[in-house]
């Protein structure tokens, strides 16, 4: 009979392995393919709308459900553009960054629901989003304040938000020169990111990053506390 506390020590070990993987190489899978087919949305993409022109002018782009795609590169497809309008999503919708991994958007609508606000977090890491548009009422309008687009468009029922500007040229000298440089991260973000060389808080500490020590003690922890787990499981194994 299997013992049950090195079974979930074994699992344990298995999960955590399974998610540094996914980490170190990158592995997310684009979700859009929920959010092309999302339930709360009361009709399907209109064929008159920006996302289904896009997709219609443009060769080797095709419209799932309420989604433009890029079915060109051979290893994925990417969404470009995704239509959301009357999806009867509100300010909790973001919360859990459904877009994160949506990294090549382009165009994104989100007209009709019933957004109060929109943060420049809620759009962080889309350097490619060139086109939006949200409901206009209360706080809601372009994400990371008019400065970050090129051009704002604001109507009775929607503020359309047209071409990101270069937010790394607005914050000029923000990143620290001779340890880091600045990296586009969305609209109205941007990153500070290390020079070769530099590593640390703020890039302060010079030399490279200590991956090996860093593996070898989250390699050791993770096998401590699994080793806990299984001592503390066989404490409730009745012996025959």
């Amino acid at each position: 009979m299997a013992n049950p506390g090195r079974s979930f020590a074994t699992l344990l070990l298995f999960f955590v392995s399974c998610q540094w993987c996914l980490l170190l190489t990158g592995g997310q899978e684009d979700n859009a393919l929920s959010l092309c087919q999302l339930s709360s949305c009361r009709s399907p993409l209109v064929d008159d709308g920006v996302v289904y022109t896009m997709c219609q002018d443009r060769h080797g782009l095709q419209v799932w459900g309420r989604c433009c795609v890029n079915v060109t590169d051979t290893t994925h497809n990417v969404t470009i553009g995704l239509d959301l309008s009357g999806c009867n999503i509100n300010d909790e919708f973001f919360k859990e960054s459904p877009l994160l991994t949506l990294t090549h958007l382009q165009t994104l609508v989100l007209d009709n629901n019933p957004i109060t606000v929109l943060s420049s977090e809620d759009v962080a890491g889309l350097t490619e989003l060139n086109y939006i548009s949200v409901p206009t009422h209360s706080n809601c309008s372009c994400p990371g304040g008019e400065e970050a687009w090129s051009q704002h468009i604001r109507t009775v029922n929607t503020t359309v938000c047209v071409e990101q500007t270069s937010t790394c040229t607005i914050y000029d000298g923000s990143c620290p020169a001779t340890s880091s440089h600045c990296v586009e991260d969305g609209p109205g973000l941007f990153l500070c990111l290390c020079n070769e060389g530099y590593y640390g808080y703020k890039c302060l500490r010079q030399g490279t990053f200590p991956m090996s020590a860093f593996l070898a003690g989250l390699g050791s922890s993770t096998v401590v506390a699994a080793v806990v787990l299984w001592v503390l499981q066989r404490r409730h194994v009745k012996t025959a």
